[in-house]
This record gives structure tokens, C-alpha cells and sequence, in this order.
């Protein structure tokens, strides 16, 4: 199979004629021309592959590429169109019960639509189970996923009845008993099929990278740890630190495919995470977080249930904590979220200094070239905070000495148990803790 031109400017002719190609094969190939020489699934995987790579890694640029007359459809649209009628040579085959088998263990919806409200359900799902996902099972995902997308793609390439094409804001009238996806519905797939491929490449850069934690963070550490911040009482009165803690709940509440979504049909305006996120979500839920997270008081932020606050409340602490003291951007140059990894995975490797990862909102932290993933926020602070310390003699980018924010937040002595005051034991007038 030709390979896919150079996305360039200067094969632009070159680009748009291989499309062209591509999707007239695929269509004669599908409609088991006899004159068509039928490519083996082998053949088919490959293209596919290459596709979905080329999707995933221009779509940022492919869905910018508009055409004037026909303003609603841009590139990323057409690759996609090509991909799906590329699906449509072979009937989709795979082990049914070993798919079962999975779907029971992550208890997620089967690979399987009939219509197409059913398969945009089954395509937004997967939203919510990257974070219950483990790195561990990435071959597996990445088949579930790919079975998932071949579904899909049946409703991008032919048309049906209005029992089939169910929803009403995502298709458009052929005649009075056909219909088929309009460009709206097609946008939206591609959309949220290019971003959970982002999602599978991020698993691919993470996964050889992960080892097991060296040091063990007991629940003396956590409480220490959380005792440290419950102090800092004076933050929770500032406004701008408030507002921060929100900033941080929309960044991990957002949704590039949702909000691509709005701005392909708003005609390029291009919402605030703040503004999408909140017209996502029930207003009242929404409201409800927004006003904890402004109000509240801190011991409330740091004991609630909610982990999205929870956990942008430490983060964000920690932040202004480290900016008061030493005038340093932690999340700029030690923090890397999500699709971040992607654009900064080779200066995760190569980096001097350890970075606090999330990725699949699970939190972890790289150091030397590898990654070590913790239960929760606290452990993977912990854990940045102890690289510092051992490997970096408490000097951050060899310009900031961390070595009393270090001594605060962690238990200095951790082999002597320092006990009651009320024991008065020889242990507890022996051992002193020293926080210069």
C-alpha cells in the first residue's frame, strides 16, 4: 500500500489526490468489485494503523483545514470518512468470549451497535474508564478500542431508516425513510475517536516507563503531611489561590473532544475550559463544587470526598507554597498533565529533576527516566519531595534549596517513635526534630 504523503504545504496536491485514491479503492473493495483485487486483513490493519496514526497526530491541524464553500466540513473529517470506509472491506471479526471476558472485568459496555444512539453511548463511555484502566491491560484496551471504532464506523458510511438512525440532532434526510449522518454527527466522532487515540498513545509512552515505587509512604507520612497543610491557613484567604484551586478542578474535568465540539459549531469561537466544563455538567452540581471550592472552609477542602477537589486543592497548595518561598513555577517546569506527555515525553526522559505526572488521572511521578505511579496526590508528592532530597541533595535545577519545605512536610526521623509528650519516656527527651 502507498504510504501517506508528507502533511506539508508543498504536498498538498500530492495529499489530497492519495484521499482521493485511498477512498475510491475502499469503496470498490467494499461493494466486492470483481475487477478489485481484495486486500487481506492483514492489509487492512496495517492501513489502518497508519491512518489512525496519521488521525492522531495532525488532528490538531487537520480539523483547522476548512473549505471555503463547504465551511462544515474540514480534513480531519475526510481522513476519517477514508478510515471508516477502509472498515467496511472486511466484516469485523474478534474473540467474542475473551471480549466478554474483559468487558465483565472492566465492566464497560460490549463492542456492539445497532443503532446509532447506541453506538454514540458506546463511544462516549470510554470517557469515564481511563481512569479505572491500568497501564498493565494497554493491548487489551487497545483492542477493545479499536473494536469500539470499527462499530462506529458502519453509520459514517451507509444510511438507514430513522430505527437505525435515532438521533435526531446528528443526521440528515436522504429521502421520507432514509437518512444518514450529517456533518455535525461525523465531527463528533472523529472528534472523540482522534482524542481516545491520544489517550491509547499516552498509555504506549507510559507503560515501558513504569517501575515499582522504591521507597514505601506509610500513613504516618500522609498524616505529617496533611497536618503541614491544614497549617497553612493564611492561602484560603486569598482570592486569586481560591480561583486557582477551580482552575485546576476545569483542567482535570476537561474534554478536548467536547469542547473541538463547540467550536465547530459556533464557527471558531473557542471556550474557556471554565466555560465549557460548567455547560457540560448539571448546573447544580457544577455551582454546588464551584461554591465549596470558593467558600469553604480549608480543613473542609482537604477532608472532603470529592477528589477532584481534594486533589486540586493539594496540587494547588503546594504550588503557591513554592512559589511564596523560593519565586519558582512548579507546575511550569516539575508538573506534565495528560496530553501534555505527549509533546514533553522526550523531556521526561532526559529531564535533571523529577516532575509529578498524571496521566489517565492516575498520579504519579518521573524521575531518571522512569515512572513510579502512586495511590493518590499526597503519595506522589511525597514521593517528588523524597527524589529531591536523596538524589538531588534537597536542590531543585540546582538553583533552589527545598531542603525547609522538605523538613516541614516529611517526617524527618522516621525509625525512632517519638511518642507522647504526656510518656516522657528516654526515647521521646532523646530525639528533637530541627526545622531551621
Amino acid at each position: 500500500m502507498q504510504s501517506i504523503p508528507p502533511f506539508d504545504p508543498l504536498y498538498l496536491s500530492e495529499y489530497i489526490d492519495y484521499w482521493k485514491k485511498l477512498y475510491n479503492d475502499a469503496f470498490q473493495f467494499s461493494k466486492q468489485n470483481p475487477a478489485a483485487i481484495l486486500p487481506t486483513k492483514e492489509q487492512v490493519e496495517e492501513v489502518e494503523k497508519n491512518i489512525e496514526h496519521h488521525l492522531r497526530k495532525h488532528y490538531p491541524k487537520l480539523k483547522s483545514i476548512v473549505d471555503d464553500d463547504f465551511f462544515e466540513w474540514n480534513q480531519s473529517m475526510i481522513v476519517f470518512i477514508c478510515l471508516c470506509q477502509y472498515r467496511q472491506i472486511h466484516s469485523p471479526t474478534h474473540n467474542h468470549a475473551q471480549m466478554a471476558t474483559l468487558c465483565k472485568k472492566w465492566n464497560v459496555l460490549r463492542p456492539s451497535a445497532d443503532t446509532l444512539a447506541e453506538a454514540v453511548l458506546l463511544l462516549k463511555h470510554i470517557d469515564d474508564q481511563w481512569a479505572r484502566w491500568d497501564f498493565a491491560d494497554l493491548k487489551d484496551i487497545e483492542k477493545y478500542l479499536r473494536i469500539v471504532h470499527r462499530t462506529i464506523s458502519k453509520f459514517v458510511c451507509k444510511a438507514g431508516t430513522m430505527r437505525v438512525f435515532n438521533r435526531w440532532d446528528l443526521i440528515e434526510e436522504i429521502n421520507k425513510d432514509t437518512f444518514r449522518l450529517n456533518p455535525k454527527g461525523i465531527f463528533f466522532l472523529v472528534s472523540n475517536v482522534a482524542i481516545q487515540l491520544k489517550h491509547v498513545q499516552i498509555g504506549q509512552i507510559v507503560q515501558p516507563l513504569i517501575e515499582t515505587t522504591p521507597v514505601e509512604i506509610t500513613d504516618a507520612d500522609r498524616v505529617h503531611f496533611l497536618k503541614w497543610v491544614e497549617d497553612q491557613n493564611t492561602y484560603y484567604n486569598i482570592r486569586t489561590f481560591r480561583d486557582r484551586i477551580s482552575a485546576f478542578v476545569w483542567e482535570f474535568l476537561h474534554d478536548e473532544a467536547g469542547r473541538n465540539m463547540h467550536t465547530y459549531l459556533r464557527a471558531g469561537e473557542v471556550p474557556t475550559k471554565f466555560a465549557y466544563v460548567t455547560a457540560k455538567y448539571p448546573s447544580g452540581w457544577v455551582g454546588n463544587m464551584q461554591h465549596q471550592m470558593l467558600y469553604a472552609d480549608n480543613a473542609e477542602l482537604i477532608q472532603t470526598n470529592n477528589l477532584l477537589i481534594r486533589d486540586s486543592n493539594i496540587i494547588a497548595l503546594f504550588e503557591a507554597v513554592v512559589k511564596t518561598l523560593y519565586s519558582f513555577e512548579l507546575i511550569k517546569y516539575c508538573f506534565c498533565n495528560e496530553e501534555n506527555i505527549v509533546e514533553m515525553h522526550k523531556g521526561l526522559l532526559l529531564a535533571q529533576h523529577p516532575i509529578i505526572v498524571r496521566a489517565w488521572a492516575k498520579w504519579g511521578v518521573s524521575q531518571k527516566g522512569k515512572l513510579y505511579f502512586c495511590t493518590d496526590v499526597i503519595d506522589a508528592i511525597l514521593l517528588w519531595m523524597h527524589f529531591v532530597k536523596t538524589d538531588h541533595d534537597c536542590t531543585l535545577m540546582r538553583s533552589f534549596n527545598l531542603t525547609n519545605l522538605i523538613n516541614q512536610c516529611t517526617r524527618i526521623n522516621k525509625d525512632f517513635d517519638v511518642g507522647n509528650d504526656n510518656e516522657g519516656t528516654e526515647s521521646s527527651n532523646n530525639v528533637f526534630e530541627v526545622c531551621l
